[in-house]
């Protein structure tokens, strides 16, 4: 009776022991489906983290091109102190920008510190110089278009990618 209840305990020892086998290899194949899935989640993550981080880069361009089309009109009304300091505020904020955001190419990079110096020109043109002349005025509007021109162009330019790589 003793080899019969051995033989049993052998024929459940092997049972129990493929079954254990058999779900292992069942949890390892699930595991890696897991790690696909968390992997391509993490990969859609970072994407749209990029695109939120661009979308809220070209929306702080557009009103950065909102304070230019300010600073045009105080140069246009003679209001030359709140002229000089929105040249001012408006190059601290441009120079902020092109730290800040890191995936900003080269090309726009040049182009906002152009637009960047056109802002510091606009306040040498008109600071400390009561009465303005016409020509100092011409081309203090000059850059104040320059900049609005550049902050426009780029912004555009950052909508358009995302709307392309939004239709992809």
């Amino acid at each position: 009776m003793l080899t019969s209840f051995a033989n049993w305990s052998s024929v459940l020892g092997i049972v129990v022991g493929s079954s254990g086998l058999v779900f292992s290899v069942l949890a390892f194949i699930e595991a890696r489906q897991s790690k696909r899935a968390a992997q391509a989640a993490q990969q859609v993550a970072t994407e749209a983290r990029g695109d939120v981080r661009t979308l809220v880069a070209a929306d702080k361009f557009h009103l950065l091109r909102s304070r230019a089309s300010d600073l045009i009109n105080q140069v246009q009304n003679a209001n030359f102190p709140v002229a000089i300091f929105l040249a001012r505020d408006l190059r601290f904020e441009i120079d902020s920008a092109i730290h800040r955001w890191e995936f900003l190419d080269s090309d726009t990079r040049e182009r906002f510190r152009e637009a960047s110096l056109a802002a510091r020109q606009v306040s040498q043109f008109i600071c400390n110089k009561e009465p303005i002349d016409s020509k100092d005025e011409a081309k203090a509007l000059k850059k104040c278009e320059l900049i609005m021109s550049i902050l426009s162009g780029e912004s555009g330019k950052i909508q358009s990618a995302l709307e392309t790589r939004g239709q992809q």
